[in-house]
């Protein structure tokens, strides 16, 4: 892998403030979401929490989509890998259906295939999905997320090779981070 899993932490934390009954479900999810991220063994424990959540959000569906992906290192069966790679994808569309404009789920999914080696043909949202969280950066809300956060993000977009120096200062200067 690249980079660990554990860089999706970024956007664990991306934005806050959600509207809907399942606020408190995404909030309580993300503290599990977080044992996957640091130990993939729990991954499909954390995925059977996500899938218990009645009429998932695009963020919850978003979230099954990364986790699917992270169950992917549980197994060495190809088939298996591939058939997990496929409903991590399936979910990251229905989440960008139900919504497009949603940066936290289109950074998120950037993140996912980024780790993905492309020979594998998961990655081919890599470059719209880029662009959008360029195009939109000033929509992340710096002061809703903490600190240690914002660098992770900036981390991800510095290490990751996938950003010139332009767009991380853009980065850093929509995150607040000096």
């Amino acid at each position: 892998m690249k980079i660990k899993y554990s860089i999706l932490l970024v956007v664990c934390y991306a934005l806050v403030g959600f509207s809907n009954p399942n606020e408190s479900a995404l909030s309580s999810l993300r503290t599990q979401y977080l044992t996957a991220l640091r130990d993939y063994l729990n991954a499909p424990k954390v995925y059977e929490l996500f899938l218990k959540v009645g009429k998932p959000t695009a963020k919850i569906l978003a979230y099954q989509g990364a986790l699917k992906a992270i169950i992917t290192k549980t197994t060495w069966n190809i088939f298996k890998k591939m058939s997990y790679l496929n409903k991590s994808e399936e979910s990251f569309k229905l989440a960008l259906k139900k919504a497009p404009n949603d940066i936290e789920i289109r950074f998120m999914r950037l993140t996912v295939q980024y780790e993905i080696p492309e020979y594998l043909g998961y990655s081919e949202d890599m470059g719209s999905d880029k662009a959008f969280v360029i195009k939109n950066i000033a929509k992340f809300r710096a002061q809703t997320i903490p600190p240690k956060v914002r660098e992770q993000i900036v981390g991800f977009v510095f290490s990751s090779q996938l950003f010139t120096a332009t767009e991380i200062e853009k980065f850093k200067l929509s995150l607040a981070i000096l």
